[in-house]
């Protein structure tokens, strides 16, 4: 067995139940043409980290994480936003020019912090 629900969700895969915690501000310089990211959405206009590349620009920014919900791109809003607008607004970055990701993390079970 390799996928649960009709074919959509695999094993593999991260089910989150965001409950909003903290927001933070991340600069990326994108070295490479992908950031080594997979994002994903509830459909209801909020974009998720789904999988970070081990290596990538994204895995050496330690303060992302897969689940943070992405909530704007160089301070542009991108709730309501599908993950494929995100993933291309994403891409559109140039190469070696910074810019800015606002994150808000899920917020951590049993008491975690």
């Amino acid at each position: 067995m390799q996928k649960l629900l009709g074919g959509q969700i695999g094993l593999e895969d991260f089910i989150f139940a965001h409950v909003r915690g903290e927001t933070k501000e991340v600069e990326v310089t994108k070295t490479e043409d992908a950031l080594g990211l997979t994002i994903t959405d509830n459909g209801a206009g909020y974009a998720f980290i789904k999988r970070i590349k081990e290596g990538s620009t994204i895995d050496q920014l330690k303060t992302v994480c897969v689940g943070d919900h992405i909530e704007a791109i160089n301070d542009q809003s991108i709730v309501g936003c599908r993950h494929y607008e995100v993933a291309k607004m994403l891409k559109e970055q140039p190469r070696g020019v910074p810019f800015t990701l606002r994150l808000v993390e899920p917020k951590k079970a049993f008491g975690e912090s």
